[in-house]
């Protein structure tokens, strides 16, 4: 294998998730600006373009908020919860802000309210990034409260005029939009000619206007609940997003209801704080992942049973180490000679490619592609162990089942978090010669009738091509070696009458292989998939999805060698669908990747 770091095509991309309330500050230039973003937010509304990679996360969300009824029907019933609930909080004792420990008896009452997704609907600026497939920004957003067009959200005007009709309360609009200049600040006055134009009672009132100023911590109203607390207090909190009712450290704590911040959050909530939903954008996501792949690996799948073929998926990480053993292995690396199995140690042959040494950016994009992997378990090649396979499959998945080999290059799987699934012992009959690979054996939903039994594999390298039977080469001998072990697990597997699979690293060309027949000698075959795939016993018939380029206009050195072989009753009334996750070129600039792509395998 010869190993290639950096080298991958324009294919995948990245998207990160609008978060509004934590993005705030003012553009130069914004009447520009305003303008161009209006004429797209016009021309978007009438084309039916497809949807762009970027930002498609916000489309289900935003079309939900724009369109759904039952959307502005919970909007009203907050605001009109909240509006009911204004004369109890009144007469309650004590604050509902943290902020205001003493409870600021004999202070004229105040609400305060959050304005994006709580008083402001911002849905079509979220609607324009989803159709630009662009990430937030700064001066678009600038350029958004600068058209003064975001609406009411259904039932806000309502509820701000009860609130300061309801004896002596001043309302408080407190938000995350930014003034870099407290003397002269755009967006607070364009955000006052909005609302103002709208009928929200103090809308020509700065002092009423509390926005984020420099020094503020980004996201955290906390200062200036306190600033409102020093004069008033505060009877009622309003907001889409806990960070505008709580401190940050006091959201997380809401993880636990039985903490002291839980009990007092179960005690306030729909009397004196009220929080309207946001599905587009807010701390809610915070720890899920900037990008949809990896916020879709945070999904907590039910343990359901296969309603039919799991996805299949391989990948070869070429010497995926840890950093740890990579310093610790590479004093002693080894300059000639194979390293056997029973070794820990990497080669450093003169005159060949080092193995990669990789850094924390090259398993965070690893870890990238990893989320965009839409697969339920995935057999896994050259990695050391779970250890290293972890720094790659991250949250929503376990990796597991490893082979026990003490070198470097070993085969495993990741599954998919939720699936059920039993690691069977490894099938060591495969090191035919002390130093090839183990095979890993697993199976998902084990002891139901959607049961899958998978065989991960690695064979020996340097016989790619050729009949088997004719090579005299030492790797063509060690791989006509291996095909009779792998062809006994295959002709158990179909005697039991299960489905079943072979996945992953064959270093051999089957598309080419498959040409040859297998030959009247079983142990010693010609060709390794008419050998497996033989008939004998009946079931004994596999079907296969081969690996093809990684990398487009810059072909993968020599044919392609990753491969799944399903069995006849996994594939038995279902379409083989094999795709390829190529490798993005931006996101792989200057990075270490991998020389192969993952494979993928849906049977439909």
């Amino acid at each position: 294998m010869k190993f290639r770091p950096g080298t991958v095509p324009p294919r995948a991309h990245i998207s990160t998730v609008a978060t509004m309330e934590s993005h705030m500050s003012v553009v130069q230039k914004p009447v520009r600006l305003a303008i161009a973003l209006s004429a797209c937010l016009l021309v978007s509304t009438a084309q039916a373009d497809p949807i762009p990679g970027p930002q498609r996360q916000l489309v289900n969300s935003t079309l939900w908020q724009q369109h759904a009824p039952e959307y502005a029907l919970i909007s009203r019933a907050t605001f009109a919860a909240a509006t009911a609930a204004l004369k109890s909080a009144l007469a309650s004792r004590g604050s509902a802000a943290i902020e205001q420990p003493d409870g600021g008896a004999g202070k004229p009452p105040a609400v305060i309210v959050d304005l994006d997704e709580t008083m402001l609907d911002n849905s079509p600026y979220q609607a324009w990034l989803a159709r630009r497939g662009v990430e937030f920004s700064e001066p678009t957003w600038d350029a958004w409260i600068a058209l003064k067009q975001a609406r009411a959200l259904p039932g806000a005007i309502e509820f701000a005029n009860a609130a300061v009709k309801s004896g002596k309360v001043t309302l408080f609009y407190v938000s995350n939009r930014e003034c870099k200049d407290a003397a002269h600040c755009p967006n607070r006055s364009n955000t006052m000619e909005n609302m103002a134009a709208l009928g929200f009672p103090g809308a020509t009132d700065p002092s009423r206007f509390l926005f984020k100023v420099p020094g503020d911590p980004r996201g955290d109203k906390v200062t200036r609940r306190k600033q409102i607390a020093e004069k008033h207090r505060i009877v009622m909190l309003v907001g889409d997003d806990m960070r505008d009712i709580l401190p940050q450290e006091d959201v997380k704590a809401l993880a636990d209801p039985g903490s002291a911040i839980g009990r007092r959050a179960g005690d306030e909530i729909g009397k004196r704080w009220f929080i309207l939903p946001n599905a587009m954008y807010g701390g809610w996501l915070s720890g899920l992942g900037k990008t949809a792949d990896a916020q879709f690996a945070n999904l907590r799948a039910a343990p359901l049973p296969a309603a039919d073929a799991p996805v299949l998926a391989s990948w070869n990480l070429a010497w995926l180490l840890t950093p740890a053993t990579y310093d610790e292995l590479l004093p002693a690396c080894r300059k000639t000679g194979q390293i056997r199995s029973n070794e820990r140690a990497i080669p450093c042959t003169p005159g060949r490619d080092p193995i990669p040494q990789r850094q924390a950016a090259d398993f965070d994009a690893l870890a990238t592609v990893a989320g965009r992997l839409h697969a339920d378990v995935v057999a896994l090649q050259e990695v050391d162990g779970p250890a290293a396979a972890a720094m790659v499959f991250r949250q929503g998945w376990k990796v597991d089942c490893f082979v026990s080999r003490a070198h470097v290059q070993k085969v495993g799987f990741a599954i998919r978090e939720g699936i059920p699934y039993q690691c069977n012992p490894e099938f060591a009959a495969l090191d035919v010669d002390g130093a090839s690979r183990a095979g890993a054996d697993l199976t998902l939903y084990p002891g139901t009738p959607q049961a899958v039994r998978l065989l991960g594999v690695h064979l020996k390298s340097g016989c790619v091509d050729g009949s088997l039977k004719t090579s005299t080469s030492e790797p063509c001998k060690s791989l006509r070696r291996q095909v009779p072990v792998v062809e006994q697990w295959v002709d158990a597997r179909a005697a039991e009458g299960g489905r079943f699979a072979v996945l992953g690293d064959f270093n051999r060309a089957l598309d080419q292989d498959a040409k040859y027949s297998a030959g009247p000698d079983e142990a010693a075959p010609a060709s390794v998939f008419r050998a497996l795939s033989d008939g004998k016993p009946a079931g004994a018939v596999l079907r296969r999805a081969t690996e093809r380029s990684c990398f487009d206009g810059d072909p993968h050195d020599g044919p392609p060698i990753d491969n799944i072989l399903v069995s006849q009753s996994l594939a038995e009334g279902r379409t083989l669908d094999a795709a390829h996750l190529r490798y993005d070129k931006a996101l792989a600039e200057g990075r270490i990747l991998s020389d192969h792509c993952p494979i993928l395998l849906r049977l439909q």
